[in-house]
């Protein structure tokens, strides 16, 4: 294999890269993620093995030694580091399905940052290698853009179900960002184009960059679009105040059109309550931002949890949790006040701070550094035009503030590394000196090394094909199996979920356990045959035990399984995990809820009100807490108290749980009373009805169940025939 075509295939394989978003592997579980994931590694794993026998060859293709190198080297080897001795190892190594980061990635972006930047090269040609490469990536963008234009005009879903494009991303954030790199490299282009006297390119590359602009608008991911127009404020505030070697008339039309954006901005403020903008959705989103949202949106609680939980002790605070690890410290640490809000966070949703979590002060300077070091070579290189280097500027200004408000994800991380790659390549440090030149005088040289190192480079490379990718990728097909005999209708069985779990997959065990769980839960609600439920149930309780033997203080997997238990009746079972999971996060209603329904069927009532009542105190706006503390209190016999928390919540005094309970004590007047008052304002649900004819039999009142009855026919007609036999029932004496 000739130095050529080393170098074209590792070419090739670099040119791909723009096109893995508009990969979706619809046979995978997490389409929209694990498919982009597994394609960015298999393709960087075939391209380290290539580059690699390059080097042998050649020398000149060697790393080139920067201190923006060091900082990324030193950042992949600290993560590493946090990883391995954080608080799940091989979770922060190898992350999960949904989000296919760890360091399995970190070091993956590495190696493509170190071998794109040493492939291209420096100097003129590798100024034009990274024009065709944006040109490239240009063209990919374009294409993810169509697919969005054509979810805006209905031609194609929005697979989030809302009205945020998010095309082959799946995802508006993730969206958002994408078009934000691409609007700041189309205008990037546009100015290199003028550069080279070639107008009429510049012109396409600008429209490309408006039309960019535009879909990310459509997204109405604000914090995004935030950090765009920052972005272009502080490109434009750079070359207007400082390029003094610039034509005055560039200079003045950036001042004016920084003015004009100014002056929106301002207008918009003040007219944020106006309908046209009202109206919009994504005017309205960014019209809502204000320092007061932080206090009822999930960022208010969960920022400074992060901070909180990483400055815990002097280990976390210097080198942190590892990644994969923010579920830990928002279980410890949750708010009650977030009842309304998702409860398994495992993202502190601010690239900062997650990193601060992951790898504490060190890991956010050194990710920091990255920044940094990434604009002092922007800035240092003589090959960029003052413009060039001011839009870049708001490049990595605007990706550092849609940072500040999502997580990050694999697109974006192969955008960032990608800027990183191209500023590598603009600082003049030479290759290292790892190996002497190869040519004519060095071929035995050259054959001698292809036959040493060759086969080794190969065989790691299938190695590490087949363990990093291969394996999780059968595990993830095996898990779809399982998902889909469990929803095909037919009956399910266990074996398909220990067939997926049999392959030992890290990354891949949890998701299936989870789901295992949520399977057998409805084969115990259906009419399965009990040897179907009893190989659910062996295999159910085996997966839970290895699951927390693997994480045994992450709470989730005790709330998981401890509601699994109590589903299905097994409160001895479900006891002692919702216990650990109370003492794991004592603070979060929804396990607090499931500890006390198992305490109230174990005989604890005394123990389930207590911790009730403390759920309810956390956050007395929470409608649930209250239900279920009135719940037990009337279980318990405490009617007074129960009493005089219906005064504080009026609401709550007809909810259909509380006139279960009535129901249960044979309270029938209430009950009857209750169901009256739902019918008067939801005249047209059937259910309530049918509810109300249930609770005059259960009274004795078959005379006004009857009469119930009749009545339904006139109010729903087209169910005139259920409503026949349900007469003929109960004059049968049968309910």
């Amino acid at each position: 294999m000739t130095t050529k075509i080393l170098r074209y295939a590792c070419l090739l394989l670099i040119f791909l890269t723009p096109f893995i978003p508009l990969y979706v592997a619809n046979s995978l579980f997490f389409p929209f993620i694990t498919g982009k994931a597994f394609a960015f590694r298999i393709i960087v794993e075939i391209l380290c093995a290539l580059w690699l026998l390059l080097l042998l060859r050649d020398k000149k293709y060697a790393p080139r030694f920067s201190w923006l190198s060091v900082v990324a080297t030193v950042f992949m080897i600290s993560v590493f580091i946090s990883d391995i001795l954080g608080l799940a190892p091989l979770r922060s190594l190898w992350s999960n399905f949904e989000r296919m980061e760890g360091w399995v990635v970190i070091v993956h972006l590495w190696a493509y940052f170190v071998i794109t930047s040493s492939i291209f090269g420096a100097g003129s040609e590798g100024k034009r290698m990274w024009q065709y490469f944006f040109s490239t990536s240009l063209f990919a963008a374009l294409i993810v853009g169509i697919y969005g234009v054509f979810q805006l005009a209905g031609w194609a879903a929005i697979h989030q179900g809302s009205s945020r494009i998010d095309s082959s991303l799946g995802n508006a954030a993730y969206m958002a960002v994408y078009m934000l790199f691409h609007s700041f490299l189309a205008l990037y282009m546009s100015f290199v184009e003028i550069g080279r006297k070639k107008i009429g390119f510049s012109w396409v590359y600008l429209i490309l960059g408006l039309f960019f602009m535009y879909l990310l608008f459509e997204t109405a991911t604000r914090g995004t679009i935030l950090g765009l127009i920052g972005g272009i404020i502080l490109a434009l505030g750079i070359y207007a105040v400082f390029g003094k070697g610039q034509p005055k008339k560039s200079r003045g039309v950036a001042a004016g059109i920084l003015g004009v954006i100014i002056l929106l901005g301002v207008a918009f403020y003040f007219n944020r309550d106006a309908g046209i903008i009202q109206n919009h959705e994504t005017l309205r989103r960014l019209a809502s931002i204000s320092w007061s949202d932080t206090k009822t949106h999930a960022r208010g609680y969960i920022w400074p949890m992060a901070v909180k939980g990483t400055f815990e002790s002097t280990k976390t605070a210097l080198i942190g949790n590892g990644q994969e690890n923010f579920n830990y410290i928002f279980n410890k640490h949750y708010e009650p006040k977030m009842w309304s809000h998702e409860q398994w966070f495992d993202r502190a949703h601010n690239v900062f701070l997650d990193w601060l979590v992951a790898g504490g002060l060190i890991g956010l300077i050194l990710y920091a550094a990255l920044f940094v070091f990434l604009l002092v070579y922007i800035w240092k290189a003589d090959k960029l035009s003052f413009a060039e280097k001011c839009i870049l500027t708001g490049l990595v200004a605007g990706y550092a503030v849609h940072n500040i408000f999502v997580f990050d994800n694999l697109i974006s991380y192969i955008m960032f590394f990608t800027m990183l790659a191209f500023a590598q390549s603009l600082s003049a440090g030479r290759p290292i000196r790892l190996l002497e030149r190869a040519d004519v005088q060095s071929e035995n040289k050259i054959i001698v090394r292809d036959y040493i190192f060759m086969p080794v480079i190969v065989l790691l490379l299938l190695a590490t094909l087949y363990f990093v990718n291969v394996r999780p990728i059968q595990a993830n097909m095996r898990l779809i199996d399982a998902l889909r005999s469990c929803s095909s209708g037919g009956t399910p069985t266990a074996a398909i979920y220990a067939r997926a779990l049999s392959l030992h997959q890290t990354m891949a065990d949890q998701e299936i356990r989870e789901h295992l769980l949520s399977c057998a839960a409805a084969v115990f609600r259906n009419n399965y045959p009990d040897s179907v439920k009893a190989d659910f149930y062996t295999l159910a309780k085996r997966e839970i035990a290895d699951q927390i033997a693997r994480t045994p203080n992450d709470a989730r997997i005790y709330v998981i399984g401890g509601v699994f238990f109590n589903n299905i009746g097994d409160w001895a079972s479900g006891r002692p995990l919702l216990e650990k999971a109370h003492e794991l996060s004592p603070r979060k209603q929804s396990a607090t809820f499931e500890l006390a329904t198992n305490y109230m069927n174990f005989g604890k009532e005394k123990e389930a009100v207590a911790l009730l009542e403390k759920a309810y105190l956390d956050a007395p706006e929470n409608t649930t807490a209250a239900i279920a503390y009135a719940v037990s209190l009337l279980l318990t016999g405490q009617n007074q108290k129960a009493q005089d928390l219906f005064k504080i919540h009026p609401d709550i005094v007809y909810d259909t749980r509380i006139l279960s309970v009535y129901s249960r004590l044979k309270q029938y007047d209430k009950v009857i009373a209750g169901y009256k008052a739902l019918i008067a304002k939801d005249p047209t649900n059937i259910q309530l009805n049918a509810t109300l004819v249930v609770a005059y039999l259960e009274s004795g009142r078959t005379d006004l169940a009857l009469a119930e009855l009749e009545a339904m026919k006139l109010r729903f007609p087209q169910a005139k025939a259920q409503l026949d036999q349900a007469l003929q029932e109960v004059r049968a004496g049968k309910r």
